[in-house]
């Protein structure tokens, strides 16, 4: 079973596919992008929050059988995009799934996430019914593959709540009719639970001498856990062209710019992992924390205008193999165009996606996955 549906129909929106689209609704490919990210989890949150009775489960389950959804439209979603007669039965077709999902309520989801990308609304509606079909098709394919009922459908989604939370936009659960965010999927409010309280006893009177005593004592190993507690050490680090980076000693950019500075060529090519770089679940789009990972490196390259690099994206075995290579590619390449935007010649970043490819670590656990799922930098030439 996928072990994020998000991310695998992401896959599918590489970033050829975002222009074509964006063409199509009149949209920059900017803009468009930021409306696929934000329509994924709002589909994603809708179908969950739709499967959490069984009612609405067993509607779900017959909106994806085989007989009402043609599932071919995922393998061959770019044909479908084609323009004219062909596009528009996608649209049709998206039409009809988001009536069958949404109701009445199609118009608000579709303002919701014209709001949340700068998209005008009537690109926004078209986007979504272009993409309804697509996230249909591949949920029905897990649906197909692992024999799911609706409870098993229900967990698939449910799943996903923290994610869709996350990246949904916040009227979403409004327009669906749910109370708040933190109850989309059916889930319950959280209730606060009352403070316990206990009679306190009355020491002894032979033990009174001793409490001061104690509570110093008890004081002891706080203060030293506290001196104890480990902090981010910074280090300095002044660059040919004057530049001085503070990174954290041991980090990605530390280790890169100690090698360029008194590395050797013999060394080439000198790989690399990233840390402190992460993505926003299924999408390209890098969290705030990691900005500064990436302008310190821009910063490395642009002191050293002969140094050229290859970005390369692995993923972890979970989900499909296709579209984990897609997706580790569209995420070299989204930090490839963050170091162009930064000034760096394109001739001298390449990119490649590997997909779950070349593991370093097992499969079977949740920290040898973390381990794979990695972005590395290859310098290719110092």
């Amino acid at each position: 079973m996928a072990g994020n549906l998000l991310e695998l129909i992401s896959g599918y929106l590489t970033p050829s596919v975002v222009s074509r689209m964006a063409g199509m609704v009149g949209e920059s490919p900017a803009v468009t992008q930021k409306a696929v990210d934000v329509t994924i989890p709002t589909l994603a949150g809708a179908a969950c929050n739709q499967a959490s009775t069984p009612n609405g489960a067993t509607s779900l389950l017959n909106m994806l059988s085989p007989s009402n959804l043609d599932s071919s439209i995922v393998s061959n979603f770019t044909d479908h995009l084609a323009g004219g007669s062909t596009t528009q039965s996608l649209v049709s077709t998206g039409e009809g799934l988001l009536h069958g999902l949404l109701g009445n309520n199609v118009s608000k989801v579709s303002g919701l996430i014209a709001g949340a990308s700068g998209m005008s609304a009537t690109g926004s509606s078209t986007l979504l019914s272009m993409i309804a079909p697509l996230f249909f098709g591949a949920l029905g394919r897990e649906v197909g593959t692992h024999g799911l009922s609706g409870s098993g459908l229900s967990s698939l989604l449910s799943s996903h709540r923290d994610t869709i939370q996350k990246l949904a936009p916040a009227g979403l659960a409004s327009a669906l009719g749910v109370s708040s965010m933190q109850n989309l999927c059916g889930a319950p409010a959280p209730v606060e639970a009352p403070m316990a309280y206990a009679e306190p006893t009355r020491p002894r009177n032979r033990w009174i001498w001793a409490l001061p005593l104690i509570a110093l004592l008890a004081l002891i190993p706080r203060v030293r856990s506290c001196s104890r507690t480990p902090t981010a050490t910074l280090t300095s680090i002044k660059l040919p062209c004057g530049t001085v980076l503070k990174v954290p000693r041991g980090s990605f950019n530390d280790s890169l710019a100690t090698f360029m500075l008194s590395g050797s060529d013999s060394e080439l090519p000198k790989d690399i992992v990233f840390d402190h770089l992460n993505f926003d679940s299924a999408t390209t789009r890098l969290t705030p924390e990691s900005d500064p990972t990436v302008t310190n490196l821009t910063s490395i390259m642009k002191c050293y205008p002969a140094m050229r690099v290859r970005l390369e994206g692995y993923t972890d075995n979970t989900g499909d193999s296709t579209a984990n290579k897609q997706l580790s590619l569209d995420r070299a390449n989204a930090i490839q165009a963050l170091l162009i935007q930064g000034g760096v010649d394109p001739a001298r970043i390449s990119t490649d996606g590997w997909g779950d490819e070349k593991p370093v670590a097992s499969n079977d656990t949740e920290e040898g996955r973390a381990q794979n799922r990695r972005t590395e930098l290859v310098v290719l030439n110092r």
